[in-house]
């Protein structure tokens, strides 16, 4: 991704959101159930996992506020984007179609729109941010149908370019609309850092946060009081992923806000490597899960056991960023991207 310069919290948010990534298909990899849980732990990891692509798309509009890319560079980078996304799907052929779009390739479409966004948020600020949400959630509501179903093999589905553009635009597992709105706050925080790269929280931020955690309060205090699903990925719930519903938008905007001022006030440079190659860990982490995808099954793993070892691979990406840093500092997505621009447009 463009270069700009490091930010200490940015590069751990950035390793927060990869971690994330990681925790979240490791702990569907290895799930022991069948049928959808609603135990705590289940909402425990449904909810920090929840919480990786929005981060993720944020902190992405967050840096593309911040570059100054020309047409050609932004076709070079989306370019690079498909193409990381293409070798996702390859390494993870038991959950993907070669040509299915994920969350690479929306960043690769708002590569594209992100000086529409930019030109928005510099001349309008909050109203540009309030008044997208409005529609946004107004349409969701109004035409959920666009959204697609929940069926995960329609929303990974490749067979035709038609169906391609669909799942890329609105029915995919991260289509442009909603996703759109976490690179808009993105840039929206971006352009509220000072010169000398520190963030101030305002009164209105802090109610914004009140307000986000109040709603999600009620809403699973409703849902476990009707008996229902609070939170599930695709299931029917108060909170979805697989469509990004508007009650899972407004906790998730909520837990990235509570992530970014936690992450900024204590500063975890233990998750800085990570970050720094956060694409090469999203694409490489694929490959150990897809050659030990049914591990659970074949070795009859308890809950105990796969929430362990879901652990266990989560956190292990932490020294092995570290040492990819230090022993191959230049054999990573990132680098390799960059090496190429510099080459294409010195």
């Amino acid at each position: 991704m463009p270069q700009i310069s490091r930010i200490s919290h940015i590069d751990s948010l950035r390793g927060v959101a990869v971690l994330l990534m990681v925790m979240v298909h490791a702990a569907a990899t290895w799930n022991p159930f069948e049928s959808a849980q609603s135990s705590i732990l289940a909402y425990t990891i449904s909810g920090l996992g929840g919480l990786a692509a929005p981060l993720f798309v944020t902190l992405f509009g967050w840096g593309m506020y911040r570059s100054n890319l020309n047409f050609k560079q932004r076709i070079f980078y989306c370019s690079a984007l498909i193409i990381s996304q293409i070798l996702v799907n390859l390494s993870s052929p038991q959950l993907f179609n070669r040509l299915t779009p994920g969350i690479l390739s929306l960043m690769a479409i708002l590569v594209l729109l992100m000086p529409l966004f930019n030109l928005l948020v510099s001349k309008y600020q909050d109203k540009s941010f309030l008044i997208s949400c409005a529609v946004l959630f107004l349409l969701q509501l109004t035409y959920p149908q666009f959204q697609g179903n929940g069926q995960w093999s329609d929303r990974v589905s490749s067979d035709n370019i038609s169906t391609i553009f669909s799942n890329l635009f609105f029915e995919g597992t991260y289509p442009l609309f909603p996703w759109f709105i976490f690179s808009l706050f993105g840039a929206l925080i971006s352009s509220k850092y000072d010169e000398t790269n520190n963030l101030t929280l305002t009164k209105s931020g802090i109610a914004t946060i009140v307000l986000g955690l109040l709603f999600c309060l009620t809403t699973f205090l409703i849902a476990q009081y009707n008996g229902d699903l609070w939170a599930h990925p695709s299931s029917e719930a108060y909170l979805t992923f697989f469509p990004a519903n508007p009650p899972f938008i407004v906790a998730g905007l909520t837990g990235v806000m509570l992530l970014w001022i936690a992450i900024k006030r204590f500063e975890l440079t233990i998750l800085t490597s990570l970050g720094r190659i956060s694409l090469t860990i999203y694409i490489v982490h694929f490959i150990p899960l897809t050659l030990m995808y049914d591990f659970e099954s074949k070795y009859d793993w308890s809950l105990e056991i796969s929430a362990f070892v879901t652990v266990v691979y989560t956190m292990i990406w932490i020294p092995a960023s570290a040492l990819w840093l230090k022993l191959l500092p230049r054999a990573n997505a990132e680098s390799i991207i960059k090496s190429i621009r510099e080459s294409l447009f010195s």
